[in-house]
């Protein structure tokens, strides 16, 4: 089976879920109900996986990972967004300009991932209560 015909568990290719809205009828895990479009300020429609959201230093970041080939951006690159607005969902996305804070934010970002996935791994060590 080629890499193109890997099916996701709602059905689609594993590309398929990137390229369109996905019609998944009930929960899956392929990733698609995390994908976001954001549009650039030229109008230009971008998919993104979204990782999450961290308060650093008083302010708010989102970061995403591409959910589609992007130019300029590597599948495995993280894009990290300063939120400006009080609601998550309707936020300005405003890049980060200084490099010295973004490096702090991407370090935060990391420590957070790593700690959620410890509690997670705890989580399915802990005994069952009977």
């Amino acid at each position: 089976m080629s890499e193109k015909e890997k099916k996701c568990n709602c059905g689609h290719d594993e590309h398929g879920c990137k390229d369109h809205e996905c019609d998944c009828e009930e929960e899956c895990d392929c990733g698609c109900e995390d994908i976001v479009e954001l549009t650039t300020d030229d109008g230009k429609k971008l998919k993104f996986y979204f990782v999450g959201t961290i308060e650093y230093k008083g302010k708010n970041y989102s970061a995403f990972e591409p959910a589609e080939e992007i130019d300029g951006i590597e599948d495995d690159d993280l894009v990290i967004f300063e939120l400006a607005g009080d609601d998550e969902e309707t936020a300005d996305l405003l890049p980060v300009e200084d490099e010295k804070l973004l490096d702090e934010v991407f370090e935060e970002f990391c420590r957070v991932l790593e700690e959620d996935e410890l509690a997670e791994e705890a989580m399915s060590l802990e005994p069952d209560e009977k």
